[in-house]
């Protein structure tokens, strides 16, 4: 098994589709064999189940391995006992099947990363529809057009859905691409300051970890950087979110330096910013997406006239005091 085990890390370290495929299918029969999984084979699955755009398949198995054993008394040595039976779970569905109290970072980030990956399909299939309306063409000639721009197989259902009902769609997934985001930061706040800058997590992978800490990450990034990298429009967003928030907080951190230096010793201004605006991403994914479904200028984007807003707001309060 560990011979088998290496062979299939090196298949994925080829970054290739067939590497990533016959790797899968090792790691699936390896489970099969071993059902308790003490190699650790479930943290790496789901990534390369992206990686293939076996979204539905990698919902399923995230929900099996997070709800199978909910009272400690499953009997991994039963090949009897069903195992990996979910299947065609509902990807919209809330998501609070998670453990609360000990959340497992590689099976958060998954399904984070699957809900992202339908954002920016929904957000594809709206910018496409502004352009093709512009252009008169024959409704007759959109759906091919629509089905290009769209990765996951689960966006073939959005996409036949109404304008109406798609945008209804974009906000629950929203909504539950910040729950998400939470629980993420709950179970390693060390993982999304890692997602922008993996370097070091990616350059020697550790022996070991316990849960929280760095070593955790640098193991996630390993099975599931590329996963993140290949999903075209994912990083954009994001990096676009933590822009938005390092925009808003700028005027804070000069406050935030003085309270921090009585506490921690010097820092930089450019890093507080740096770790402020990954801290608050989140609550600024709306306006990246509303950002990423606009076809004006630069200058008149929503998140630019949400901070002019505020910007004005403040500067008029500041004066009514004087």
């Amino acid at each position: 098994m560990r011979a088998r085990f290496d062979l299939a890390d090196h298949l994925c370290l080829l970054g290739t589709f067939d590497g990533v495929q016959e790797a899968f299918e090792h790691m699936q029969d390896m489970q099969r064999l071993n059902r308790s999984d003490n190699m650790g084979l479930r943290d790496m699955v789901p990534a390369l189940m992206l990686r293939l755009d076996l979204d539905q398949e990698c919902y399923d198995f995230i929900k099996w391995w997070t709800t199978c054993d909910p009272n400690g008394d499953y009997d991994w040595g039963d090949m009897t006992l069903p195992h990996l039976d979910i299947h065609g779970a509902d990807v919209l569905e809330d998501v609070g099947f998670f453990d609360e109290k000990y959340p497992a970072l590689c099976h958060v980030a998954a399904i984070l990363l699957l809900k992202l990956k339908l954002l920016v399909d929904i957000r594809n299939l709206k910018m496409t529809r502004k352009i093709l309306a512009l252009r008169h063409l024959p409704h007759d000639l959109w759906r091919p057009i629509e089905l290009s721009v769209i990765r996951s197989p689960l966006s073939l259902k959005l996409q036949k859905e109404s304008p109406e009902s798609l945008l209804k769609t974009e906000k629950k997934l929203l909504g539950q691409a910040r729950q998400l985001g939470a629980i993420v930061v709950k179970a390693n706040n060390n993982f999304m300051h890692c997602l922008f800058d993996p370097d070091d997590a990616l350059r020697e992978p550790p022996n070991g970890y316990s849960p929280g800490s760095w070593e955790e990450v640098a193991l996630a990034m390993r099975g599931s950087y590329a996963a993140w990298w290949e999903m075209e429009g994912v990083l954009d967003l994001l990096n676009d979110a933590r822009a938005c928030a390092a925009r808003d907080s700028e005027d804070e951190i000069e406050d935030m330096m003085e309270s921090e230096a009585k506490r921690l010793g010097s820092r930089t201004a450019e890093e507080m910013l740096s770790d402020v605006s990954v801290n608050r991403i989140w609550g600024y994914l709306d306006w990246a997406l509303q950002n990423a479904s606009y076809l004006g200028p630069w200058s008149e984007r929503p998140s630019e006239q949400h901070t002019r807003k505020l910007r004005e707001a403040w500067a008029q309060a500041m004066a009514e005091d004087e």
